[in-house]
């Protein structure tokens, strides 16, 4: 499975922990402190599993859970009624826009739709207003910065989903460097 690999080489007397965060597109995807000395893996996959949740009244609804491995896919959410049963379904159709999940609300009232990597920390929950829809990027593409000491460094960008991002001290002052490999 590939990962991206967080590494902190700033000694523990300058920083005992730095923060980092890492996005994929507009969407964070970790949020975590790596120690002085130490790494963190956060796994990058396609594998995605996405589930739906929205209200009718005074009733909560969930949906079926869907789970595939594509980078473009169309989610939409219905309220269908059989029987005189309300069913509220997650339809997967293909992609309509490259490196994008889009989810599409097609009920009348706000939808949830919490994503997921399973074996990773990722989890992207986004609302979508009544009949209509949002993307979610899937690009192979990561953006990072570091707050080390209240500091945070310059934004950098990872296209390899097996990179590392490293944070070094600057030995002309008092910040720090990422540097992405």
């Amino acid at each position: 499975m590939s990962a991206i690999k967080l590494v902190n080489n700033v000694p523990a007397s300058n920083v005992p922990t730095v923060e980092f965060r890492l996005f994929q597109g507009n969407n964070q995807i970790a949020r975590i402190g790596v120690h002085a000395g130490g790494q963190a893996s956060i796994p990058t996959t396609t594998n995605y599993q996405v589930q739906a949740f929205t209200s009718m009244g005074d009733f909560s609804l969930t949906s079926n859970t869907l789970s595939f491995n594509a980078t473009s896919a169309t989610l939409i959410a219905q309220v269908l009624t059989e029987g005189g049963i309300y069913d509220f379904r997650l339809v997967q159709s293909s992609g309509s826009q490259p490196s994008a999940l889009v989810c599409e609300n097609t009920w009348r009232n706000p939808v949830q739709f919490t994503i997921t990597q399973p074996g990773s920390p990722v989890q992207i929950v986004t609302v979508v207003d009544e009949h209509n829809n949002t993307s979610v990027s899937t690009a192979q593409q990561w953006q990072c910065y570091a707050i080390a000491n209240g500091i945070t460094t310059q934004t950098v960008t990872l296209t390899n989903p097996n990179g590392a991002i490293t944070i070094t001290p600057d030995n002309n002052d008092e910040n720090y460097i990422l540097t992405v490999s």
